[in-house]
């Protein structure tokens, strides 16, 4: 037998090639449409995971809401998306629909999450995006000095907003971005009724309904009758008029609680919204959070690392940072369970307001429904239409929007809501 000699030159190169050949990294792609300080503390996490997967480059880039879906849409085509991309809720029917992301079932464990973050992805009985917080949802803002108990209904609300209301003094006692549906879906929750009928694969848009002319005539009401609502006011208005004292009471989104409650301290008040008095059924706005969608096309070795990823991102670890340096609500029970969060007062009170909250449906229908209700809440308050008549204009713009929907390509579609902060 032959014997072969090996020099030590030669073992230590046969070393250093193996190493690198196990070093070799699996690159995952990430794209996000986050705020700053959102994006600076993702590149924490990032790195963080990567020391402890360090054969996992994890590559984020940012991108504006539109700019990331259309591109996302596009490489469907190009096949250079990337593998992991995150987005509000309402995207999944449209990523759905057009193929380009993969059902998560089987990348998380279902019982750790809290079943409405789930429901918020979920289209005909699959899960198409892993939750990583809740939110969106719209509170009931108020000034303690000015207010010692905010209204439990709208009987309370609309009382304590006249005697607040000088419309020579441009005082009112309500304010809120009035013709945007996103705000008047709360009003239609409270009257039973709903833009959207989902039943399997069957989705209806429903406008022209009993409880629609009901939400839609309470709200002109709110405006021609009471006279507590500014004649016009949009988000920047309304917000506005809050900070100056000149609004008794503010519906907003949780995207504003760390600015009011950095301007206002320990005199911001916050509260669910109302029950409308007459139904017994409280305002429920939409609830709607940051959701990881993972590219169809992502396999292999890259979708194991995206897979572990996506479970470092959903760890108590994370979660607990999700609510305490970003203010936002966490969606794993263990999170939502930890002292850390539960003696958070300011996001507490976003966690009960959103406990009353409808679920956004994630179904491409829903774009055709906002659309169809914000032609019919901007004629009606503008008094070129009746209560009665609005609808049925509303819902006709919602049918010819659906249409448009159904005969576009899925990544010619724009969004319809993205009046909607955060």
């Amino acid at each position: 037998m032959k014997r072969i000699l090996i020099l030590p030159s030669a073992l230590a190169f046969f070393a250093l090639t193996a190493g690198a050949v196990q070093a070799a990294p699996v690159k995952i792609n990430f794209w996000e449409q986050s705020p700053p300080d959102t994006g600076a503390e993702i590149d924490k996490w990032i790195t963080v995971f990567q020391k402890s997967n360090p054969n996992i480059q994890v590559v984020r880039q940012h991108y504006e809401n539109e700019e990331l879906r259309t591109k996302f849409l596009r490489s469907s085509v190009t096949g250079d998306g990337a593998d992991i991309v995150s987005g509000p809720n309402d995207v999944a029917g449209v990523f759905a629909t057009a193929g380009v992301i993969q059902p998560v079932d089987g990348m998380i464990k279902a019982d750790r999450f809290t079943p409405k973050s789930l429901d918020m992805a979920r289209i005909n009985g699959k899960v198409w995006g892993v939750p990583l917080n809740e939110g969106n949802h719209l509170l009931l803002y108020y000034n303690k000095d000015l207010v010692k108990n905010p209204p439990a209904n709208t009987k309370d609300l609309i009382a304590q907003a006249k005697a607040f209301t000088n419309e020579k003094q441009n005082k009112y006692g309500l304010a809120f971005f009035q013709s945007e549906p996103f705000w008047f879906v709360s009003f239609l929750h409270g009257f039973g009724g709903s833009a959207l009928q989902v039943n399997g694969k069957d989705v209806k848009v429903t406008i022209d309904t009993p409880e629609m002319q009901k939400a839609l005539q309470f709200l002109v009401d709110l405006k021609d009758k009471e006279k507590i609502l500014p004649k016009e006011c949009n988000v920047d208005c309304a917000k506005s008029m809050f900070l100056s004292g000149n609004a008794l009471f503010h519906i907003s989104g949780d995207w504003e609680l760390v600015t009011y409650a950095e301007k206002l301290g320990d005199k911001l008040g916050i509260a669910p919204l109302p029950v409308i008095s007459e139904t017994g059924k409280p305002m429920a706005p939409m609830l709607g959070g940051l959701f990881l969608y993972v590219n169809a096309g992502t396999k292999d070795k890259e979708l194991e690392a995206t897979r572990k990823f996506l479970q470092f991102l959903t760890s108590k670890q994370v979660q607990l940072r999700v609510a305490t340096k970003l203010n936002k609500i966490p969606v794993t029970l263990e999170a939502r369970a930890d002292a850390a969060v539960k003696k958070n007062a300011i996001l507490n009170a976003s966690v009960n307001a959103a406990a009353i909250a409808h679920p956004m449906p994630p179904q491409v229908e829903m774009r055709a429904a906002w659309d169809g209700m914000r032609i019919m809440v901007q004629r009606a308050l503008s008094g070129k239409e009746s209560v009665a008549q609005a609808v049925k204009t509303g819902q006709k713009a919602a049918d010819e929007a659906l249409k448009g929907i159904q005969q576009k390509p899925v990544n010619e579609t724009e969004a319809s809501a993205d009046a909607r902060a955060g």
